[in-house]
């Protein structure tokens, strides 16, 4: 497995958790995710995947400030209660250099995955939050996250292209 990327508990587990903790669990999901984009925009060279990385990196902080904001109104007072399982892959901060095309595709299908499962852990949490704007909040994020999803495919697809092509130019006589 890959440093900067671990696979937390199965997605059924979310059942397991009481709102409090699922919260926490998001707040420090989109920490990890923000910094993982930040760290991932550093060492990518193509002006334009580093653009959407940076523009997903601040996306995850505003989905961070939402999500404190609903802690903060459902939990008054209390300091955010982050458990130490999770579920899903966890992202963390890219530890190495990218020295080829795979390295990042790889990187990028990780992240994929992170974001669709965040699609449903939001998806989830509409079904447990009370009140209309918070149910809403949640499938804003869940919707937000789904699109994150499709950004990170669009650029995968490129970079598979990408790395078959430029395979291509090496071979021969």
């Amino acid at each position: 497995m890959v440093p900067e990327l671990e696979e937390g508990l199965p997605f059924g587990r979310i059942k397991d958790f009481s709102l409090e903790e699922l919260l926490g669990m998001a707040i420090k999901a989109e920490v990890g995710a923000r910094e993982f984009y930040i760290s991932l925009a550093r060492r990518v060279e193509a002006q334009s995947l580093r653009e959407k990385l940076e523009w997903l990196a601040g996306e995850e902080s505003k989905h961070e400030e939402l999500l404190r904001k609903i802690y903060e109104n459902m939990f008054p007072g209390k300091e955010v209660l982050f458990p130490k399982e999770y579920i899903g892959p966890e992202l963390k901060p890219v530890a190495r250099e990218l020295t080829k095309v795979e390295d990042i595709v790889d990187l990028i299908r990780w992240a994929m995955e992170a974001e669709e499962i965040a699609a449903k852990f939001y998806a989830e949490l509409e079904k447990m939050v009370e009140g209309k704007d918070k149910k809403r909040l949640m499938r804003y994020l869940s919707d937000m996250e789904l699109g994150h999803y499709y950004t990170l495919k669009a650029e995968y697809e490129l970079l598979l292209d990408w790395s078959m092509y430029s395979q291509m130019m090496h071979v021969g006589p």
